[in-house]
């Protein structure tokens, strides 16, 4: 029986062709990993929205106290303003204890002189409303209305929640870049006011919105000053400096969820209406308006 008979064969001339084209299996990767991460990004936020009302409040405030130091508790000098501040401090503290917050938790509310029609809550329970929304306020209930919105985010730890959600993506992107994730969680945490506008969820803005109707029928018995503040925004909207409206749902799904929910509740949206206190109608006069903000 002879031996086996030995050949060096060239290999097949089609041994490295593909069916697929690298840099279409190169697209289907990276589409795969930017879902995964969109994934990650989105699971994240149910995480933060869970875990934020967990947290002692003592530590949002911790936290508020060592991020930034905003002047919230700062006195003021001015008497006029000394006067505004307490009627609006004064206000709140009545919203508060309408909207019944949990032991421990309280809100600081400042007026800054700025003519941006704007009002937001950061982290820590403090709330600032712009002159250029006061502005444009004419009573007590819309003003109630306005405080008690914010103190809902307070409340339900919307804020926290967004930095918690912001900081957990900002960790996520050090999986890609390491250098650019640590820089974007410095950002947000070195922008810890700031991370209030970049607005809400639909979903925390009609829970805010609900709880004000809430405390609105709890103190004046109606609901005329939440529809006199969305009455009171629609020209607003379209002014480049309404910023507390472009983070919001449209005026109009708003007002008919209000009406929807005042005729659930046989709730008036018309009512008697209170002047604001005299030490809240005398604003300093409005500077001249920086770029973008509202006169």
């Amino acid at each position: 029986m002879s031996p086996p008979r030995l050949e060096n064969r060239l290999p097949p001339e089609d041994l490295l062709e593909r069916d697929e084209h690298p840099l279409r299996e190169l697209a289907w990767l990276l589409a795969a990993s930017l879902a995964a991460l969109l994934a990650l990004v989105v699971a994240t936020g149910f995480v933060a929205r869970w875990a934020a009302p967990q947290l002692p409040f003592e530590y949002e405030l911790a936290l508020a106290e060592r991020l930034f130091d905003d002047g919230a508790a700062a006195p003021e000098t001015d008497a006029a303003a000394q006067e505004r501040q307490a009627a609006l401090q004064a206000l709140a503290d009545r919203v508060a204890a309408a909207m019944e917050l949990p032991p421990g938790m309280r809100v600081v509310v400042t007026d800054p002189p700025s003519e941006l029609v704007n009002a937001y809550a950061t982290i820590g329970g403090r709330i600032r409303v712009f002159h250029g929304l006061l502005r444009r306020l004419d009573s007590e209930e819309a003003l109630a209305a306005l405080l008690a919105h914010e103190i809902a985010h307070v409340k339900h730890r919307h804020v926290a929640a967004g930095m918690g959600h912001a900081l957990a993506v900002s960790l996520l992107l050090t999986v890609v870049s390491p250098e650019g994730g640590a820089q974007a969680a410095q950002a947000v945490l070195g922008g810890a006011t700031q991370v209030a506008l970049l607005g809400y969820s639909r979903e925390a803005e009609r829970q805010a919105d609900a709880d004000a109707l809430a405390a609105s029928l709890t103190l004046y018995g109606h609901g005329g000053g939440l529809a006199a503040l969305f009455a009171a925004l629609p020209q607003a909207e379209t002014d480049s400096g309404a910023s507390w409206l472009r983070s919001h749902p449209e005026q109009a799904e708003r007002l008919a969820l209000l009406e929807a929910a005042a005729a659930a509740r046989g709730a008036r949206l018309a009512g008697p209406r209170t002047p604001l206190p005299a030490a809240l109608r005398a604003l300093p006069p409005a500077a001249t308006a920086p770029p973008g903000a509202v006169r």
